[in-house]
């Protein structure tokens, strides 16, 4: 009896690896089961981190945040995007990674791993205002290479409308 119950747990969390592996394929994503994580595909590549409990990413989003090159314009404030797409959204989700993020004149690079949120309509940027100096100026933000979401204004409790956010309607 209770080789039974080992065999019939093992069998089914084979056809459980199974099916996320096939699903997977057909999306062109290799899973790790029981990891947080998206197989990037590339040697010596970190994973890219899934948003809110997903197990199997889709799509991966490469998003690039354009910093205005106006004195003070940098912030280290924490940034949170959400993306807004035909078929759902996702987030908040920080924009962190291991470099100085946000600096003037710069442009900072973020991968995101999530479900296909279909062709991108708007997304909302924001800051939590922490820090010695949280105003930021917000040139744009790009998604892929393709959808860009102008902006070319601070994002700032001392400046244009005060506002520490911004919701952007694709160019």
């Amino acid at each position: 009896m209770r080789i039974g119950r080992v065999v019939a747990g093992t069998m089914a969390l084979a056809a459980t690896t199974i099916m996320a592996t096939s699903e997977s394929a057909a999306a062109g994503v290799t899973p790790r089961i029981g990891s947080d994580h998206a197989y990037s595909g590339r040697q010596n590549t970190p994973s890219v981190p899934l948003h809110k409990g997903i197990r199997v990413a889709q799509r991966q989003y490469r998003i690039a945040v354009f910093t205005g090159g106006e004195e003070g314009a940098g912030t280290d404030a924490n940034v949170y995007i959400t993306i807004y797409g035909t078929r759902r959204s996702a987030g908040p989700i920080k924009l962190d990674n291991s470099a100085n993020n946000f600096e003037p004149g710069k442009a900072d690079h973020f991968t995101l791993g999530l479900s296909d949120l279909g062709r991108l309509k708007s997304i909302k940027i924001r800051h939590d205002n922490s820090g010695k100096k949280p105003g930021w100026f917000l040139n744009k933000v790009t998604i892929d290479g393709n959808a860009s979401f102008s902006a070319y204004r601070w994002l700032a409790k001392d400046e244009d409308d005060h506002h520490t956010w911004a919701k952007l309607q694709r160019d």
